[in-house]
């Protein structure tokens, strides 16, 4: 299997940024009333995993058909508490809305164990719509007032979420999800991809599932995406299998270890020649992990504090044996190596939880980390192919934060958001290798701070970045911003072109902003029986 690492671009980055200015820039956001409210869902009392809790945070109930999108109309959709889905065509110049019933799905009366639905928009017309209990449905949108129904397909049993809709290849192409528990009661998510078969679509009255195919992801998922050429990528703590192969997946590798004193010393016996580039390693205070090639060999929480900084690992290309050297930090006997998997430490209880989803390390440490310098653990892209479910290559982002998915395109892969220093980096997928496409100065680091977060996202320009609190304000980071005159920074003495300006918008309802689109000149937010427009001359 190919490892590849992310490629910064380094002049995508201000190494002078010294921060946002806040504007006087007075935006309000206009409103208006809609007759019906939208499907809300919040998780039952079962759904108390950090695998379902990602499911929620990710919830966004207002949806766009970005290909339509122009100058002067945005197409914007609500899925409401009856199943309907509605369609509200927004006139930029004369600031009217159109709304009008389009299609509807079957929401169900029991939602205790529902998911929130989703609705995703493809080439060709079709529309793929998930209800968030077990059914996703494909309409034709033969106008923009009437959508055909084509395909009702059952997936699970109950809980499921759509990731991504697109056509591959002639094929309509769908991933969704959903949580579940294995037989040693593990939480784990079920990646469903499903393709549909497109040959016939012009004259027949239903379409048909040409192939499904599950994959198990144990551990923390993040997201998945497809490749312009079918493959799907996955973000996650652990390499992804088509379940029933999971033990072909990975060679199981002995290790011996001894201790002299406060002296660890680890031998690894392997199959196969191994080169010095071959060895990863990370290690704190408490914990390490060890990975060559694609195989990991240690992860866990030690049982001891080590030296971080006094680390030492040889490989021996005759004899294929790896050796590592650890340095306690007191001359405390230890009882074994590891002390704690990452996946026993994956399965901690209700505070575990909730300090994992604050963004902290899950390997304890003695030293204080500010929130904003918190990262998450072990995290990996996997390219997996879709027609054998084999991780074809796989690229280490160990230690970053996700900071949001964007999916503005129909036609080409997600452009994901990792924290890189105190930055938000949006990496594309659009060709082989992963791409630094743009840059959201000190966005890793505000986003820190906001502990009400309910979204965040950027402008499909990326020019402008958000985050939606919970109390509805709206947070804006414009990163440039030209200067009219003359303007000087105080402590170089420079002249400046540009400046980037945080601005300040706040929603005036009584109920919290349950979706959000961003695009280059508004922004819209829902509550649930309103819509909110504000128009953005930054």
């Amino acid at each position: 299997m190919q490892s590849i690492n992310l490629p910064v671009d380094h002049s995508k980055i201000d190494a002078n940024f010294e921060g946002y200015k806040v504007s006087m820039n007075n935006v309000h956001f206009s409103s208006k009333s809609l007759d019906q409210n939208l499907c809300l869902r919040a998780p039952s009392n079962e759904m108390i995993t950090l695998q379902h809790m990602k499911v929620f945070s990710n919830d966004n109930q207002l949806f766009c058909d970005y290909s339509k999108c122009t100058d002067s109309q945005q197409f914007l959709y609500r899925i409401l508490d009856t199943g309907h889905i509605q369609a509200m065509v927004y006139e930029k110049k004369t600031q009217i809305w159109n709304t009008s019933i389009v299609g509807s799905i079957d929401v169900g009366t029991n939602a205790s164990s529902a998911f929130p639905t989703n609705l995703l928009f493809t080439e060709n017309n079709l529309v793929v719509a998930c209800n968030g209990i077990s059914e996703i449905t494909v309409f034709l949108a033969v106008s923009d007032s009437n959508w055909v129904k084509m395909l009702e397909h059952k997936v699970s049993e109950q809980g499921l979420s759509l990731i991504e809709a697109r056509i591959l290849n002639g094929k309509l192409n769908i991933l969704a999800y959903h949580v579940e528990s294995d037989d040693s009661k593990k939480t784990r998510s079920r990646i469903h991809s499903i393709r549909i078969n497109l040959d016939d679509i012009d004259y027949a009255d239903s379409l048909t599932v040409e192939k499904s195919m599950d994959l198990i992801q144990n551990g923390h998922f993040e997201t998945c995406t497809f490749t312009n050429n079918g493959e799907i990528i996955f973000l996650s703590s652990e390499k992804p299998h088509v379940e029933g192969q999971q033990e072909d997946m990975e060679e199981k590798v002995e290790h011996s270890w001894e201790q002299t004193g406060n002296i660890i010393q680890v031998a690894f016996k392997l199959k196969s020649e191994i080169s010095k580039e071959d060895v990863k390693i990370d290690t704190t205070k408490t914990g390490i992990r060890l990975i060559v090639k694609d195989l990991t060999l240690l992860s866990g929480k030690l049982s001891g504090e080590i030296d971080e900084n006094d680390v030492e690992i040889c490989a021996d290309q005759k004899t294929n044996s790896l050796k590592l050297k650890l340095k306690s930090i007191d001359d405390k006997k230890w009882e074994k190596l590891i002390s704690v998997e990452y996946d026993t430490l994956k399965s901690l209880e209700d505070s575990e939880i909730k300090r994992t989803m604050k963004g902290e390390q899950v390997i304890e440490s003695d030293e204080p980390m500010e929130e904003c310098d918190e990262t998450e653990g072990s995290m990996a892209f996997y390219w997996v192919d879709q027609e054998s479910g084999k991780v074809l290559k796989q690229c280490d982002v160990s230690g970053s934060q996700v900071l949001f998915t964007s999916r503005q395109s129909s036609t080409s892969p997600a452009l994901i958001c990792l924290r890189h220093d105190v930055d938000g980096l949006l990496w594309s997928f659009d060709e082989s290798a992963p791409s630094h496409v743009a840059t959201l100065q000190a966005f890793g680091y505000v986003q820190a701070s906001k502990t009400s977060r309910l979204w965040s996202g950027c402008s499909p320009n990326k020019s402008l970045a958000c985050i939606v609190e919970g109390n509805n304000r709206v947070l804006l980071y414009s990163q440039k911003v030209e200067v009219s005159g003359s303007l000087s920074n105080r402590k170089t003495s420079q002249t400046v072109s540009h400046v980037s300006k945080q601005h300040l918008l706040r929603v005036e309802c009584s109920d919290p902003i349950r979706g959000v689109q961003l695009t280059d000149t508004h922004l819209f937010a829902a509550t649930k029986s309103h819509i909110h427009v504000a128009e953005l001359n930054l």
